[in-house]
């Protein structure tokens, strides 16, 4: 059989045995309705409260839209708000870059999105992509000592409005109205320090504080990220646009943050969370650009699949790496801090603890790797980056993927292979531990 598999702005063709293939990939909702549909039912009909047109009538709103490392209908979503935010007295969008690059020229065209809809409706506006390195500050301290630095700009509003894309996120829970927040529109210093608690065991998939699951609620990076959020906006009432899905959305819910989220980890849950038995053999596909845009971006989708792969096993990582800082991440700091701790001239099984060491943002992610790292016997990478520098960071490279599928099937005439497209939005429980 013939795959196509997402890699960059294009696609692979991979020949596959049928009978040994299971491709895994998020379920499709029966949803007949457009994107435009969908958001104008969540915003006509809220979970709780009123209509947003209503709750912002003369106020001043801090509009918080989430930056370009995203996959979904920005035009849309800003569009279905800002018809509703005539009455406001004043909007400052602010582009949630997070510590992202706020200079990423994707950001400048969700930029040009926001001002083309806010003069066609006539609102009173302005437009911040935020600097995690400029004009913060501090709000308080959470219970995890996290200090919560925030974007001035965010502090001058009425009432928060907030379009938050859901999808699986591998040390937070769940992408969230609460990632908008922190890290969305704060310090350097702070994302560091939640962060930070990534390295925790229950920083995982699958948990949130407002799971509807009670046996699913701790998770320390997203309970601490909650308590900056409630820091930050303090008495200021918070607006929801939750969505699910990429180019195309599969569904919506608008009103309260709590009451929205917990509806949309139902829907993420159903659609693209996995049980599966561990197999030897994996590859995975992270869902094309902009997710797999870096080294730093992809390795997300290693991540959520990681627990489909049994130890020594080997995976076969799909992930173009021509964007960014030397593909690798999007600034130098990602490459000092994510790339150059996995070419430590360590054993991988000793790699791990020696990452964890002196920890400094973006560690949390060449932790993770390296866990995964020491524990299966390869990592095969199919990229744009030059072998040596995928060779350093105890990576194997490879000119042709079908090549390592052959050696595969050869080698091993009754394994399993799992294919894993747009991995940067699945979570992959073992079969043998509980969700």
């Amino acid at each position: 059989m013939k795959i196509k598999l997402p890699y960059g702005k294009e696609s692979i063709l991979l020949e596959l045995p049928e009978e040994r293939t299971e491709i895994i990939k998020p379920k499709k909702l029966k949803e007949s309705r457009s994107t435009n549909e969908i958001l104008e039912k969540a915003l006509n009909e809220p979970l709780d409260g009123k209509k947003l047109e209503e709750v912002v009538r003369g106020r001043r709103i801090c509009a918080l839209v989430a930056d370009t490392t995203r996959k979904q209908p920005y035009k849309e979503q800003i569009e279905a708000c800002a018809k509703r935010l005539k009455k406001a007295n004043h909007i400052q969008y602010i582009i949630t870059t997070g510590s992202h690059d706020p200079d990423d020229e994707g950001n400048f065209r969700i930029a040009q999105f926001i001002e083309r809809s806010a003069k066609k409706y006539g609102l009173h506006y302005d437009i911040l992509i935020h600097d995690c390195e400029k004009s913060t500050e501090e709000v308080g301290i959470t219970a995890r000592g996290t200090k919560v630095e925030v974007d001035k700009k965010a502090l001058e509003a009425d009432l928060f409005l907030v379009t938050a894309n859901m999808k699986n996120h591998y040390f937070a829970g769940y992408s969230n109205v609460v990632k908008n927040f922190l890290p969305g529109c704060c310090s350097f210093r702070t994302i560091e320090m939640n962060h930070g608690l990534a390295l925790k065991s229950e920083a995982t998939c699958g948990r949130h504080p407002w799971h509807p699951d009670p046996e699913r609620k701790t998770n320390p990076v997203a309970e601490d990220m909650l308590e900056a959020m409630q820091l930050i906006a303090r008495d200021r009432p918070i607006y929801t646009l939750a969505t699910i899905g990429a180019e195309k959305l599969i569904w919506a819910a608008a009103g309260a943050p709590e009451t929205v989220t917990r509806e949309g980890i139902k829907i993420i849950d159903e659609t693209t969370s996995f049980k599966l038995w561990p197999q030897k053999y994996a590859i995975v596909s992270p869902g094309g650009y902009p997710y797999d845009k870096t080294l730093y971006a992809a390795q997300r989708g290693v991540s959520l699949t990681k627990d489909a792969v049994l130890d020594e096993g080997e995976i076969l990582w799909l992930a173009a790496c021509n964007g960014g800082y030397q593909g690798l991440g999007p600034a130098k700091k990602t490459k000092e801090f994510f790339y150059d701790p996995l070419t430590l001239d360590k054993p991988k099984n000793l790699l791990a603890e020696e990452v964890k060491k002196n920890y400094r943002l973006y560690k949390q992610k060449a932790y993770k790797m390296a866990h995964i790292l020491g524990r299966v016997n390869k990592i095969w990478l199919y990229s744009n980056l030059n072998h040596n520098i995928v060779e350093a960071a105890h990576l194997y490279p490879v000119k042709n993927p079908q090549e390592v599928i052959n050696q595969w099937i050869k080698g091993d005439s009754h394994e399993k292979i799992l294919v894993f497209k747009q991995a940067n939005r699945l979570a992959i429980y073992a079969s043998n531990t509980t969700e």
